[in-house]
């Protein structure tokens, strides 16, 4: 690529940096916020989750930051050359882990504030309440760990089309891949134990990745070396 090639791409390349690294921002503060709720109780999760005033606001910018981060990519792709396949089931896997997550977190950021605001107010006979409360415990539950699985697989699918498809340090790319996978692999076993560290491992990754786009202003140099690109 020539040097002007690389001078084209700086604008969209910063824009891309500065999207994953927002979204970091909008992941990380949401989740310090979320805490850890008594979700073994449902009337002191809706109590927990009352007295946090931010709780809708923090679970919709939850959403906001894995939109984000699916939007750079997308970005991104055409910025890159490599094998057609490879960037297919990259966003694939990510549209579907977006979806998810967002349905998931959209159930924390309006169901569950709105039966703790009936809790507050008293708007309902309480055992309603609770047993709404219990329903959405249930159903968070149910899609707590394929949401998480599923953005780990995006990670890992990310760091495989960065090593792939740019000439940034592979073991950079290798790092990605390690991480989506080890938070996905935490995910299927249920294990926050794992989930945890691969998670943070994996902001630290996307914001290194955000940070670099948006100093060096390019892609580094493309692979040419591809078989199914046009």
């Amino acid at each position: 690529m020539s040097v002007r090639d690389r001078q084209s791409l700086a604008p969209m390349a910063r824009g891309v940096g500065a999207l994953y690294l927002a979204g970091v921002v909008l992941y990380i503060l949401p989740t310090i916020l979320h805490g850890n709720p008594p979700i073994e109780d449902a009337e002191a999760t809706l109590r927990y989750v009352a007295d946090r005033g931010l709780w809708r606001i923090a679970h919709l910018a939850n959403i906001a930051a894995v939109v984000l981060w699916l939007v750079a990519l997308a970005l991104l792709v055409p910025m890159t050359a490599t094998r057609r396949s490879l960037e297919h089931a990259t966003l694939a896997v990510w549209g579907v882990a977006v979806s998810v997550f967002s349905v998931y977190f959209g159930i924390h950021a309006i169901g569950l504030s709105a039966v703790a605001d009936q809790m507050v107010t008293g708007k309902a006979d309480v055992a309603a309440i609770l047993e709404r409360a219990e329903a959405l415990l249930l159903l968070l539950g149910s899609t707590a760990f394929v949401a998480q699985a599923l953005l780990g697989t995006s990670i890992a699918m990310l760091g495989l089309f960065i090593l792939k498809a740019t000439d940034m340090n592979r073991v950079f790319g290798a790092i990605g891949i390690a991480a989506g996978l080890g938070w996905a692999i935490g995910a299927v076993a249920m294990n926050f134990a794992i989930i945890v560290p691969f998670t943070v491992l994996a902001w630290i990754w996307v914001g290194i990745l955000g940070a670099r786009l948006v100093v060096r202003g390019f892609v580094p140099r493309l692979r040419t070396e591809v078989g199914d690109t046009p």
